[in-house]
Parts: C-alpha cells; structure tokens; sequence
C-alpha cells in the first residue's frame, strides 16, 4: 500500500488489533487498572461503556493478557440471543457444544463446568460484547448465573461492555439486583484533541515516521474534529487520506484530502443529513449550534453587500424571499445552496442550483466548511465565518472590517467602514 511511499515499516493504521501500537490515554489506564482489580476481587458483574471503536476490547484484552492462566474465559460477540440460546452460546465457548432446548439440562452442564474450574484454581469470566442488544430475559439469565458460588467465594464473573445504551438498558426498573451486584460501572470518554494528536504520532513514531513529516499540522485539529476522538475512526481517516495521498503523488495530508476523504467515506455528518431532509423538517429547521457564533458575509465585485448571522440551521441560500440568506442575481438559483451544522461540523451543499457553488475557488458539490472560506454562487462571494460566542462580537467585526475596507490613501476617506461598523455593533 503507502508504506513505501511515506517510508513507513508497516501501515500505521491498521484496523486490525496490533499489541505493538498500544497506546493508552490516562483514563484507559484507570479503566484497565480498575477492571482487572475487579476480576482478581471475583466481582459478579463489571460494566464497561464507551462510544463504537473507543477502545473497550483493547482494554478487556489487555486486563485478561495481565491475569494470566488462572482465568477461563467465554466472549459472546453475538448478543440477539434468546435466553436458551444464551446458554447454548456459552457452553458452546467453553467447548461444550449443546444445542437441546431443556433449560434445566443447560444450567446444570454449566454450574458442574464452574464449579470444576473452581476446583481446579481457576476463575471463569464471561465476557458480553455489544451487550446493549441483550433482552431482558436474556440479562436476567446472566444475573442467575452470577449467583452460582461456593460457600466461601464466587466462581463466575461477567463483564457487559456496550455502547452507551447500554447505561439506559441497566438502569430500567426490573434490573436492580443487576445492578445491585456490579460494583463498577465505568464508561469511556472518547479523546481530547492533544490526545489525539499524541495518538497519530505515537502510531506514526512505531512506524518509523513522524506526523510532522507526512500530515501538515492544522490536519491534526481536523482529524480531532471529525472522529470526535474516537480511536477506530482516527485509524479510518488517516489510513484513507495516506492512501488518497499516495495515490495523487501528494506527500503531506492537506486539509482538502482530508475534506475530500470525508465526502468518499460518507461518514455520520452526510448520513444524518439525509435523515434529517426525510424526517421531520420542524425538528431539523429548530436546530442551532449553541457554542459557536456563524456569520455569512456577502460581497459582491469585493464590496459587502450583506451581513447575516445565521442562529439555526440547515440555513438555506438562494434568490427566493423564502430563504434564510436572499441574494438577488440572475446566476443564483430560487434555492441555490444550504449551510447545516452536525454534531458541531459545518457543511455546504448544493441544491441542485444550475450554476453550482464553488468553496475557495473549486467546484464542489459538498464541501466542510471552516470559518474564512469562500462561498461562490454566479458571481457573489459569501464568507462563512465561525466564531465561539464569547469572541463573537469582537472578532467578527474585526474581520469583516478587515475584508470591507476600501480605502482613498489620496484623500484619507474610508468609504462604508462607518456604515458597516454601525451595522456590526447597532
């Protein structure tokens, strides 16, 4: 693939688990450390939650690596199991295969397999994956199973890791012995952006490379951006953009090969658009981005003719007096483009317009958007600034200032500087 073109030993971001390339934030340290002091205490239930791809297998893997031999383990990665199936499945992971449907019959081989394992020194694990799928039968025939012990110690332990329902699942009214029993109930948070960055370069680092070498550094914030720090859609991003890379003959991921991998991936922000244009258009019309502070500036021949603050999005441009942004010109369509706000990510896309739109001078049917870049439709320009609301006031006049200006140096006039400050401030 790329290695060779980036001089890489092998490629850094790989999807498939590799030891070599471990890398553990603070708070994956913590979770490691409290799980597995959990299974050495034989705890009946632990709990393990975090967003897809976050990094929860890693951290099981690594806590049963550390315990050794003296630990039996069962992993359930199919989890829309009745409850006969459920037992079926665990006997069938600990090399007991029995597919009769008399629940007693199952019961009974397993409490003997325990109980065995008991007298043999040996702690049994089961492990449940995706486990926000399971019934509620399902979950309580878990609970009876963890109540299977000895006089003197418990033999069983499960470990339930899911995605964030999983929380809402355990926590229904007919689940309080459950939850009675799990002591520790932890859920992962996904990266923070420095430790994304300390991410793509430790991985680059075993390599043999380095990010400054192959990725240009405002990248690195945009990768953070994207993914939201999850680590297997970090993976995804970069192992994609060094391939798009290699393949133009380009040797540093830019911003564009980042946008335009996004585009090629589909990801959630496009996917989420398309539901919200099927689904309810008042729920969609009513969203905002309550963090950050959007202006649209529109010029035309390099003069501002228009300011709007766009408060919710999607936020439509076009010539007809419908849309949230009107620009009357011939090249403009009735409805000509729209600007919506997903999970904090800006997006432009095109509606179809008979001219298109342009984003910093290139054709483009969709595009990301960052604040300074250039909106064409026929011949007006629309400047998409960004700002958090506590600088708001301040930097977006200075910089529509900065953009308006038109000076006389002969005469020392400043045409419509006041006029636009007046405007900014009133």
């Amino acid at each position: 693939m790329y290695e060779e073109f980036f001089n890489l030993q092998f490629r850094p971001f790989d999807l498939a688990p590799d030891p070599k390339f471990m890398f553990m934030t603070p708070q994956h340290s913590r979770a490691v450390a409290n799980v597995r002091f959990a299974l050495m205490n034989h705890d009946s239930f632990v709990i393990l939650t975090g967003e897809i791809g976050i990094g929860k297998t890693t951290i099981l893997n690594t806590v049963m690596e550390e315990l050794g031999p003296g630990y039996v383990t069962a992993k359930l990665v199919h989890t829309t199991l009745s409850h006969i199936e459920l037992l079926q499945a665990l006997l069938s992971e600990f090399g007991m295969p029995n597919y009769r449907k008399k629940k007693v019959m199952l019961l009974d081989t397993l409490r003997s397999f325990f109980l065995e394992q008991q007298r043999a020194g040996k702690h049994v694990v089961i492990i449940v994956d995706e486990a926000q799928n399971l019934s509620s039968s399902a979950l309580e025939e878990l609970r009876l199973l963890s109540c299977i012990d000895t006089s003197d110690q418990r033999i069983v332990s499960i470990v339930l890791t899911g995605q964030p329902t999983l929380d809402d699942l355990l926590d229904a009214p007919g689940l309080t012995q459950l939850r009675q029993r799990a002591r520790l109930r932890q859920c992962l948070d996904p990266m923070q952006e420095s430790e994304t960055r300390d991410y793509i370069e430790h991985r680059l680092q075993i390599a043999g490379g380095s990010a400054n070498a192959i990725f240009e550094p405002e990248t690195l914030g945009e990768i953070h951006r994207l993914t939201g720090g999850i680590p297997r859609l970090i993976n995804t991003l970069c192992d994609t953009a060094l391939t798009a890379c290699m393949v133009e003959g380009q040797t540093r991921v830019n911003l564009e090969t980042i946008d335009n991998v996004v585009h090629e991936l589909r990801w959630q922000w496009f996917e989420e658009q398309d539901q919200k244009t099927t689904g309810s258009t008042k729920a969609a019309a009513s969203r905002s981005s309550p963090e950050n502070h959007v202006s649209l500036m529109v010029y035309r021949s390099g003069q501002l003719v228009d300011q709007v603050d766009a408060v919710t999005f999607p936020c439509v441009i076009g010539r007809s007096k419908a849309n949230d942004v009107v620009i009357i010109d011939n090249e403009v369509s009735r409805r000509h483009a729209l600007i919506d706000c997903i999970g904090g990510i800006f997006v432009v896309e095109d509606l179809n317009s008979r001219n298109g739109i342009q984003v910093n001078h290139k054709p483009r049917g969709r595009a990301l958007l960052r604040s300074g870049d250039i909106i064409t439709l026929g011949h007006v320009d629309v400047v998409f600034y960004v700002e958090k609301r506590s600088l708001a006031t301040k930097s977006v006049t200075e910089q529509a200032l900065k953009q308006a200006s038109i000076s006389d140096e002969d005469t020392g006039q400043r045409t419509g500087i006041h006029e636009l400050d007046d405007r900014l401030t009133g």
